[in-house]
């Protein structure tokens, strides 16, 4: 049974994109100058964030799930999302934590 989070608006079209596997949905939840730090690498804007994003649907089908969010301090929000999919160990909770930028994502981290 799904449990709803609140979240603001652009971490759900965030979320919304990876399980619809939507990329330009997911680049446009992004600022131009946004950066993305996932798996010990770092992203920095829109062209690079598409391909991590392209070479991530390539490699795994997967879909990801908020099961709590907690706001930080500023514009920041901290998610634990269940991650479920053709992967090994799966499902998995990872921690995001999204810092706001008038009303996109300036910048994600992902960790376990």
């Amino acid at each position: 049974m799904a449990v709803e989070v609140e979240v603001p608006p652009v971490i759900d079209r965030y979320f919304r994109a990876v399980n619809d596997n939507d990329l330009d949905a997911f680049v446009a939840c992004f600022a131009e100058n946004a950066s993305v730090a996932d798996e010990e690498r770092l992203y920095e804007g829109r062209a690079p964030i598409r391909s991590w994003r392209e070479r991530t649907m390539a490699a795994y089908a997967y879909t990801a799930e908020p099961v709590r969010v907690t706001p930080q301090a500023g514009d920041s929000y901290q998610v634990v999302a269940r991650v479920s999919g053709s992967f090994p160990g799966s499902p998995v909770e990872l921690r995001y934590r999204f810092t706001l930028r008038d009303d996109l994502i300036g910048a994600l981290d992902i960790r376990p």
